[in-house]
């Protein structure tokens, strides 16, 4: 199993898949994740899946958890793969979790990690400690 992370923005991960998902990778990953959530409230996910060949039963187990005890704490994820597998990974994860889910192919990877850094107004606000009104945001 090949598993990379990296930043993606402040409050973003992406998370590259290859192979097997073990308990081992799954660690690290889990353990950013949670930091930003703490951090942030949310999250946001660019899983990039190439040569998936599914999780061991204890990843299965430690992704289900995560996605449950994060179910609100995962604001954006992008599933990025092969279409059928996007559609397959994005129907099981929505699921788990109350994010806005988007699929990408790999030729759209770019466009994937410029939607999971976009942050709307009211969020850029909330962070500079401005409270900004949920009804200017729609006519912006």
């Amino acid at each position: 199993m090949s598993a990379a992370i990296r930043n993606a923005g402040p409050d973003g991960l992406e998370f590259n898949v290859q192979g097997k998902l073990r308990s081992e990778d799954y660690s690290l990953f889990k353990e950013l994740a949670e930091e930003r959530i703490d951090r942030f409230g949310q999250v946001n996910l660019l899983v990039v899946i190439t040569e998936f060949s599914g999780w061991t039963p204890a990843a299965l187990c430690e992704n289900i958890k995560f996605d449950v005890e994060h179910y609100k704490g995962i604001r954006r994820l992008a599933v990025v793969g092969t279409v059928p597998l996007n559609h397959w990974m994005g129907a099981l994860s929505k699921s788990f979790t109350s994010a806005d889910v988007q699929y990408y192919s790999i030729g759209e990877i770019e466009e994937a990690r410029v939607w999971i850094r976009d942050l709307p107004l009211e969020g850029l606000a909330h962070r500079a400690g401005i409270n900004f009104p949920k009804r200017y945001a729609h006519s912006l």
